[in-house]
This record gives structure tokens, C-alpha cells and sequence, in this order.
């Protein structure tokens, strides 16, 4: 039961009833067999087909869950995890802190909303996690007799349709809203992979949907790119001065180019206008000085193999597949003089707000989503509620230490880590960007202090997830850039799992390829040494192993994938998982009381202290790395450590701060003040003021753009699924006549336009020139309604001809020729449309200067343009398809 503490908590008292169910039903669980468990989970399938109401088995469901949970991975949810499941269930955010078991709360909503059989999709922010998450918890899954599925990077289009129609899928949301764009690229059923969406939970919901909403995703191709362009704007900048010729706006982070600039540049490049539209000068010089001044190298991006790869600000990582637009990935390039790669135009766009609406149904998790409740309420309209921890907190936040400058603060902090480290306690380190990680790096190296890094850099993300685990071990310090998902397996004292996968990996592969090499008997395998204390049963099962043929022709990655029980291994390794997993088991087993002495040794040192090297621009973001200790109630300390020229401060800190920091602080030493800490978070929510208001002119100017995309893709969808598009083409061809003579009959326009109008559909095989005797007498010889049916036949006629012309190639041709003609422009039509609508967005900018809404008149001109759609669809259709052939 649910414990005293929370007796007056709303949450808890709005859940009691049916967490008392769940818990009843929990005793009459425990005494059914494996296969009577698996019996009644079919049952509630059966139930939900009845009444279609998942209501009605929800206290069922949840304890099914529960109980398959406790069977398979050992792990049985409290219950306030019960409560925090039940708040997904109920389409909300559950506010759950570090460590209370984020993933396993999944579990309760997905595989009650999996007895649909509609599908639920578990979306988290990196392919680690998802891979991770369905290895572990699809455990439940299928022993309850449902599938799981798992979406990665480099999938076909058969291995993506089969995981997105298990009952439960596994993907980052990367990956799947590009998948949603790809399949309404289509030209054949064949290759879409998604179903209807029904129910989505997303993890670390905060960061998907509100950090990486101002990055719209964008699938494009190469365009011709005057890469000259971009060089010689490079070089120009060297002669511009700062504040003389060009101003930088760092808050917004643009630049402004002043008069004195642009008639320095006109006199270098020998041009009269910078501005000129036919040879236009201002956007790269722009993105060159944008290059220069606000983007850095090891801080807003990387450079790998001869390419600018950026790194996410909010999670530290880097996003090799997306470049910066507008031509600002290729001024960076061109700063760090490598090859220039294409321009690109929009094919496909969309947002994540936008993205995410789509499902009828939506929750999401996160350690810190309640400072952002307003934003989560007014655009996803999801409301937050936060889950009680299951144990009390005892994580310490010690007051932020401000120094006069940077060169203070970060000896401070190699000052402070030595100082703990001597003690054995484990330390974590946060950091905002790759350059200030190595940066402490070198600090700690000075003091002779080991360290494991964890930063955008390849050499170190390939480590992630073992460095994340040995961060709470005895003597460990980690430095890491930004946290966000990345805490999930900090064990204090170490994680033994990593450890014993890695000594039962290395005992494996070397011993395999020592027999091979040697071809020795596994008992000369110097390595086998370190495990005659173990038991003989492990030591019978590991030579069983080792003496297997079939085994020793495996290859090390075969066997790694084996260890991490990855569900897509090859055939042949599957019989060895369950020798495998004993082996860790046995492992696990003699390992465990020095992994609890571990934990306990490093508890009474006082936990992981977690370091932050200054305060993020949002608040949340520093809660994340505060999270990353004390979980579950374990001891830990956090404190930041800050200067008066860190970003916050300096942008954004106003100048009384300033003033008053000069005063205050004459030396080196540190200054606590709760002014300066109350200055700082209120410096942090204009911050996030202002994001915020920038994600919601995004939205609100997306949501335009969404409706017509909604209406396109229906469209289009329809179109895919028909199995003729007879009836379209028809429609087309007739309603182009009918225009014709609405506008003849409005205009009163000219034989010779009402002829070429005309031709253009048909081609010129109707010779209506031999009827014309006369400019002005030609539509008074004939009756319009006459002259618009006669048209109509003779439509129908060339149609039918072109139909005859084309069936001698085989059945099925013409109704494929037909629907991809109208699928491809209608992709044609609205990539066009979307390159009008990214002018039209920085046209009506300049209209608020004229005391015009720029939404308004964008939403105006954005309806007018989408009208004409339909018409140029049509002409373009039959232009197409009565000129077509088959070669």
C-alpha cells in the first residue's frame, strides 16, 4: 500500500480506489502458473473486443503487468509507479525525478493500450535507449504474448513495417517522424511502414517536445549552390570590424550589418548594390559574419571526416544527419575552409509540435516537466502531474558559488574535485559544451586526477553507456556535456551489469580466438584462471561453450549482440542466449555482495556530487543534471559553480548585477548570495520566456502550413489506396473545361486564348483553327453549352485512346501510370508550395512595420496560394498524362 506520507497528496487520493484493485488483484496473481498468466491476457484481449472499452480493464491489466514484470526482470512496481501509469494512461505528463523507474511505469499504459491491437509506439531520444528499453522491458511483453519491435538507424523498408506493426513498438523520434514523412512520399503502398497512429508515450517528453520544437524536421535535396559565393564571403569578413562595419546580437543571435559595412563590401567586390535581387550579396555575407561571431567549433559543432556535424545544445550529442539552412551550414563550411557541400530545398517538412497532434492519443515522461507546464497545456494540451517519489529525497542542492571571472571559477572547481576525490566520493561533472569538458579535462590532468569524458566527440559517445554506468563508482569522476537521458544507469558503487557483460566478453572472444589461433584445448586458455573460484556448474556451461564449434565461428560482434540480448542477432546465436545468460546470472550472483559493499561505502561517503560548471539557459536543464543524484533515496550533493561573465549573467543578468558583483567580490574567493541566486532564476524564466514565445510564433505559423499539409496527405493517402484513378482523371479533365468557359463566359476572352487554352489540354489533333473564320464570330457560331459537351467527348475520347495505346504493355500499367503522375505532382506542387510559404513567412515580417499582423496577412496570402493548388494539379495531370509514353 501506498505509504502514510502521501495520505493528504490529491494524486494519490484521485488513484486509491484503483490502486487498491490492482493490489487486491495482486495476491490471486501470485498462485497462477506462467501459461495461466499468458491465459489471461488473452482473455482481456477478448474483453476489449466485447466492449471496446479499456476502462473497464485497467486494475486487470495493471496487475498482469505487474506480476509479468516480477516474473521476468525480477522488478515489481511500487506503487506510485502504479500511479504514474495510470496518469499516462490518462493521456498526461507524469513528473517522475531521476531514478524512480521512468521506463518500467511504461510498461503498465503500453501493454494495456496494446490489447487494441492498434499498436503503441514508446518513443525516446536516442537509439541507446530504445534499443536498451525494449530489450529489457519487452521481456514483459512477450511473456504476456505480445510482440515488440524496435526501430534503428540503417533499416529497410520491410524490417520498418514489420517492427511498426508489433503490438509495441521502440523508436526515437528521430526516426519516426521522418518516417511519417518519407511515407507520404510514396509512390507505392509497398513502401509505407506506418499504421494509423493510436497511442504514443514519449519519454523524456521535455526535451522532445519543447527543446527540439524550434528545429522543424526537414527532408530535402540538392540544389545548384554558387559554393564561389560562400568563399569569397568568408574572406570578406576579415575586413570588417566589430561595431564599426557589423553589430552582434547575442541574445537573439543575429547580426546587423551597418551602413559603413555595406559600402565596405560594395568598394571590395567592386558591385553598386549588396542588396541587388539579380545578384544578390547580403545572404552570404550574413551567414559569413552569423559563422564568424555566433557559431563555434567544438561548441555548436564538430568537425569529422571534412564535415560540420552540429551538436544538440540541450543533450550534448551530435545530430550527423541534419545541417543548418538558409545557407549557414555552408558559411560554417566555408569558415573551416572544407569542402562545400550542396544547398538544399524542402521536399518534406514538419515540426514536432505539429507531429506529435497527430496521435489520437498522447503521454509523455520526464524528471523535470512542470516548470514548462503552461507551454505543455497550450500547445499539446497536456496537463502535468507530479508522482510522489517512492523514498524520500535526500539529495543535497548546496547554494551556487559566483566567482569575478572564469579563470577563478574553473580552478575552483579543479580545487573542489580534488578536494572530494580524496575522499573516494564519486563525482559527475556537467559541463555546456565539448570545448569546456576538455577544457576541465586538462584542469583535473594538472592535478594528477583520473577521469572518464563523455562528450560529442566519436571516441567518447561510442563509450557512452559504459562510462554513464561506472559514473557512481568509488573514485570515479565523469565529465560530461549535458545530461538530458543519459542518467538512467548510475548505480552508486558501479553497475555491475556492465561490468561482469564486459569481463564475460573479453573471457569469450579472447579465449575463442586463442583456442583458434593456438589450437589449444580451452583448459591452456590463460584466462580461465581468473574464474576457478566459480562454481562448477558456470565453469561446465562456459567450456560447454568453448568447445563448441559452431560457437568459435562466431564472430565477436555476434557475440556482444548475444550478451546485450539484442533481438535482432543472426539465427545461429540464438541457442546460445540462455547459456549465456546464465553465465551472467552465476556472475551476477558472486558478484553481488561486493557490489553491495560497494554501494554502501560509497553512500557513506555521502553519494555521486554533481559539479555544474554554470547555469543553463533553462531551468530544467539544470534540474536534469541535479537529478542525476539522489535517486530512490540515496544520499548525493549538487552545487554550481559560476562567474560573473558566464552567458546568463552577462546577457541577460542587467546591469545591477554587474555592479553589485564588482562590489562584493574583490578577490578570488567565492560569493553565496541569495540575490544574485534569485537574479539568476529570474534571468533563466525571461529566458525561457522568450523560447517560448519563439516555439509559439513557430506554432502558430505551422499550424497554418498543417492544415494544408493535413489536407495534401489525405489526399494523397486516398489516391495510394485506390485501386483505379479513373474517376480523378475524369474529374480533372472536366473541370478544366468547366473553368474554361467560366472564365469565357467572365472575360469574354479571345478566340485565340479560348483555342490555346483548349489545345493545351488536348494538343492541337482537335483542329479548331479550321473552324475559327473569323476572331470575333468564332464563339458566336457556336452554343457554349454545346461547344462544352462536345469537349467533354472529345476528352473522354483521347483519354480512352491513350488508355488503348497504353494496355498493349500489359495489364495494371495504365493504372499505375496514372496514379504515380498524380502523386508525383502533387509532390511537385507542394514542394513548390512550400518554398513560396518559407518566402511568404520572411515577407510578411516586414509588413508589421506598417502595422499589419504579420500572422494575419501571412494566413491570408498562405489560404490565396493553397487555392490555386487544385487547378495547377489538374493542368499538370492531364498535360502529363496525354503526352505519356512507355519506352
Amino acid at each position: 500500500m501506498l505509504r502514510n506520507l502521501f495520505h493528504n497528496n490529491s494524486i494519490v487520493t484521485k488513484y486509491q480506489t484503483l490502486i487498491n484493485q490492482i493490489n487486491i488483484l495482486e495476491n490471486d496473481l501470485k498462485t497462477l502458473s506462467d501459461s495461466e498468466l499468458r491465459a489471461k491476457s488473452f482473455k482481456l484481449r477478448k474483453q476489449y473486443e466485447e466492449n471496446q472499452n479499456l476502462n473497464l480493464l485497467i486494475a486487470d491489466s495493471f496487475a498482469l503487468t505487474r506480476e509479468a514484470s516480477l516474473r521476468t526482470l525480477g522488478l515489481r512496481h511500487f506503487d506510485v509507479q502504479l500511479i504514474g501509469g495510470l496518469v499516462l494512461n490518462n493521456a498526461k505528463i507524469a513528473e517522475m525525478k531521476t531514478g524512480e523507474g521512468k521506463t518500467l511505469v511504461a510498461t503498465l499504459p503500453a501493454f494495456l493500450n496494446a490489447v487494441t491491437k492498434k499498436g503503441v509506439h514508446i518513443v525516446t531520444v536516442n537509439d541507446y535507449l530504445a534499443n536498451r528499453d525494449q530489450v529489457s522491458m519487452g521481456q514483459i511483453y512477450r511473456f504476456l504474448g505480445l510482440d515488440t519491435g524496435l526501430i534503428q538507424d540503417g533499416m529497410s523498408t520491410l524490417e520498418r513495417r514489420e517492427n511498426y506493426n508489433a503490438d509495441i513498438t521502440y523508436v526515437t523520434n528521430y526516426e519516426l517522424a521522418f518516417d511519417f514523412l518519407r511515407d507520404n512520399m510514396a509512390l507505392n503502398l509497398t513502401d509505407v511502414v506506418l499504421r494509423p497512429f493510436n497511442y504514443c508515450i514519449i519519454d523524456e517528453v521535455d526535451s522532445i517536445l519543447i527543446d527540439e520544437a524550434q528545429t522543424p524536421l526537414i527532408i530535402s535535396n540538392n540544389i545548384q549552390t554558387p559554393i564561389e559565393k560562400y568563399i569569397v564571403a568568408s574572406e570578406i569578413i576579415d575586413y570588417l570590424e566589430l561595431n564599426t562595419h557589423y553589430k552582434v546580437d547575442e541574445k537573439n543571435k543575429n547580426v546587423i550589418l551597418t551602413e559603413a559595412g555595406s559600402k565596405q563590401i560594395e568598394k571590395i567586390l567592386s558591385i553598386q548594390d549588396l542588396y541587388d535581387p539579380s545578384d544578390p550579396w547580403i545572404p552570404y555575407i550574413i551567414n559569413a559574419l552569423k559563422a564568424n561571431a555566433l557559431f563555434f567549433n567544438n561548441v555548436h559543432y564538430i568537425v569529422q571526416n571534412n564535415r560540420i556535424i552540429i551538436v544538440d545544445e540541450f543533450t550534448g550529442r551530435i545530430m550527423p544527419d541534419r545541417r543548418w539552412g538558409d545557407g549557414l551550414h555552408q558559411a560554417i563550411e566555408a569558415k573551416e575552409k572544407l569542402p562545400i557541400r550542396q544547398k538544399t530545398e524542402t521536399v518534406a517538412a514538419i515540426t514536432y509540435q505539429n507531429f506529435f497532434l497527430i496521435y489520437p492519443k498522447l503521454s509523455g515522461m520526464t524528471g523535470t516537466g512542470k516548470t514548462a507546464e503552461i507551454e505543455f497545456e497550450k500547445i499539446y494540451n497536456l496537463s502535468v502531474e507530479q508522482i510522489p517519489t517512492a523514498r524520500f529525497n535526500q539529495r543535497k542542492d548546496l547554494p551556487d558559488l559566483i566567482y569575478k571571472d572564469q579563470f577563478s571559477k574553473w580552478n575552483a572547481i579543479a580545487q573542489a574535485c580534488n578536494k572530494i576525490s580524496s575522499t573516494g566520493q564519486p563525482i559527475l561533472i556537467g559541463t555546456t559544451t565539448v570545448e569546456k569538458s576538455e577544457m576541465v579535462a586538462e584542469l583535473l590532468s594538472e592535478y594528477q586526477l583520473s577521469y572518464q569524458i563523455l562528450n560529442a566527440k566519436p571516441e567518447n559517445v561510442r563509450r557512452e553507456s559504459e562510462i554513464v554506468a561506472q559514473a557512481g563508482k568509488k573514485n570515479s569522476i565523469t565529465i560530461a556535456t549535458n545530461m538530458a537521458g543519459r542518467g538512467t544507469d548510475i548505480i552508486l558503487g558501479g553497475n555491475i551489469n556492465f561490468k561482469i557483460q564486459k569481463e564475460l566478453y573479453d573471457i569469450l572472444t579472447l579465449s575463442k580466438n586463442y583456442i583458434l589461433s593456438k589450437q589449444v584445448n580451452i583448459l591452456q586458455s590463460p584466462l580461465i584462471n581468473q574464474f576457478q573460484g566459480s562454481s562448477q556448474k558456470f565453469l561446465s556451461v562456459l567450456f560447454s561453450l568453448l568447445h563448441d564449434q559452431k560457437f568459435l565461428k562466431l564472430s565477436d560482434i555476434d557475440i556482444l549482440r548475444i550478451l546485450r540480448e539484442n533481438d535482432r542477432i543472426s539465427i545461429p546465436s540464438i541457442s546460445y542466449q540462455c547459456s549465456i545468460r546464465f553465465l551472467i546470472n552465476e556472475l551476477v550472483s558472486y558478484n553481488k555482495n561486493h557490489q553491495e559493499q560497494e554501494n554502501k561505502i560509497v553512500k557513506n561517503l555521502g553519494g555521486l556530487y554533481i559539479i555544474g560548471t554554470e547555469r543553463n539557459d533553462s531551468r530544467r536543464v539544470d534540474n536534469q543534471l541535479r537529478g542525476r543524484c539522489g535517486r530512490q533515496g540515496d544520499p548525493g550533493t549538487s552545487r554550481f559553480f559560476l562567474s560573473l561573465d558566464d552567458n546568463l549573467l552577462r546577457l541577460f543578468g542587467g546591469p545591477k548585477i554587474q555592479n553589485f558583483m564588482q562590489t562584493q567580490i574583490t578577490d578570488d574567493s567565492p560569493l553565496e548570495s541569495d540575490f544574485i541566486t534569485k537574479s539568476l532564476d529570474s534571468a533563466q524564466e525571461r529566458v525561457e520566456e522568450r523560447a517560448y514565445q519563439q516555439r509559439k510564433n513557430l506554432f502558430d505559423y505551422d499550424d497554418i502550413l498543417n492544415k494544408q499539409r493535413n489536407i495534401v496527405y489525405h489526399e494523397r493517402r486516398q489516391i495510394l489506396e485506390s485501386a483505379s484513378v479513373q474517376k480523378n482523371i475524369f474529374a480533372y479533365g472536366e473541370q478544366i473545361i468547366t473553368d474554361i468557359f467560366l472564365e469565357l463566359k467572365k472575360e469574354k476572352s479571345s478566340n485565340q486564348k479560348t483555342i490555346s487554352l483548349v489545345e493545351n489540354l488536348f494538343g492541337k489533333n482537335l483542329g479548331l483553327n479550321y473552324y475559327v473564320k473569323d476572331s470575333n464570330s468564332f464563339l458566336d457560331e457556336f452554343d457554349l453549352y454545346e461547344l462544352k459537351i462536345y469537349l467533354f467527348h472529345e476528352f473522354w475520347l483521347t483519354y480512352q485512346s491513350k488508355i488503348t495505346e497504353l494496355s498493349v504493355y500489359g495489364d495494371g500499367i495504365i493504372e499505375n501510370l496514372e496514379r504515380s503522375i498524380i502523386l508525383i505532382n502533387t509532390d511537385r506542387i507542394w514542394r513548390d508550395h512550400l518554398q513560396k510559404m518559407t518566402l511568404l513567412r520572411e515577407a510578411v515580417g516586414w509588413r508589421g512595420y506598417g502595422q499589419r499582423n504579420p500572422l494575419y496577412e501571412y494566413k491570408q496570402d498562405a489560404f490565396d496560394m493553397f487555392e490555386t493548388r487544385e487547378e495547377v494539379l489538374r493542368h499538370l495531370v492531364i498535360y502529363d498524362l496525354l503526352r505519356s509514353s512507355i519506352l
